[in-house]
């Protein structure tokens, strides 16, 4: 086992994903409707995506081979968790429209995502600090490949805020309103998160893979702010978002 930064930084996330997950499981046994069903596969995919880093950079950080096919998996996790984030959109916005036009949109361009960083050539280095840099291209094919895996994030996970911070503005109900408003600072750190990874990292080639790391930090931390301002709610606090 090798110990990092990045690697607790995603132990921490994986933890903290893994309540969150459980949290919508309770949700979704209490309310069994779209809504909370689709959190409870967006959790669980977020989650997915950082046992597949915790894994890969904990236990095979000097095997460069599985490191590469853990960034294929998590290029197509994350895919398929703003595809659901699309799905999700349309049926909270727009309910006369079919939600699985947003996901199968997304996860078309999330596929190409995929596609492409099967075919990127790059070389996962374990720097100062314990701080993992995936290595990808600032230049030819890594131009469009960050544009588009920040674009997805942007598409998504932005209008998803929207309606997380409405929510809670609207809402009377302390309840919903910690928990819209935790969600919507959660997502909007995602964002950053995307941020720092695609286009300050990859794409500008700033050196900033620290600061990423400490993000999922953070991001952890008000996962488990969430879930302890969130705990044990009334069957009549839980509703639909």
């Amino acid at each position: 086992m090798t110990y990092s930064l990045t690697g607790i930084a995603y132990f921490t996330l994986f933890l903290a994903l893994g309540f969150l997950t459980f949290r919508f499981f309770q949700y979704w046994k209490q309310k069994k409707d779209i809504t909370s069903r689709t959190f409870l596969f967006l959790g669980a995919s977020f989650a997915l995506f950082a046992l597949v880093r915790v894994v890969s950079v904990l236990f095979f950080a000097h095997n460069l081979k599985v490191l590469t096919y853990s960034i294929i998996a998590v290029a197509f996790i994350e895919s398929l968790a703003a595809a659901i984030v699309g799905y999700l959109i349309l049926h909270l916005k727009f309910p006369r429209i079919s939600p699985w036009l947003g996901f199968v949109f997304i996860m078309a361009l999330g596929i190409a995502a995929t596609v492409m960083t099967a075919n990127i050539q790059y070389q996962p280095t374990l720097g100062e600090m314990g701080v993992f840099d995936w290595g990808f291209p600032s230049s030819g094919s890594g131009i469009p490949y960050s544009i588009l895996r920040m674009a997805i994030i942007l598409v998504t996970f932005f209008p998803l805020i929207i309606i997380m911070f409405q929510q809670f503005l609207r809402s009377e109900d302390s309840f919903l309103r910690r928990r819209s408003l935790g969600l919507s600072l959660m997502f909007l750190l995602a964002i950053f998160l995307g941020l720092i990874d695609f286009i300050l990292n990859n794409l500008l080639d700033l050196g900033v893979a620290v600061y990423r790391d400490y993000t999922t930090i953070l991001i952890s931390f008000l996962i488990f702010v969430i879930i302890l301002l969130t705990q044990k709610p009334r069957a009549s606090e839980i509703k639909t978002i």
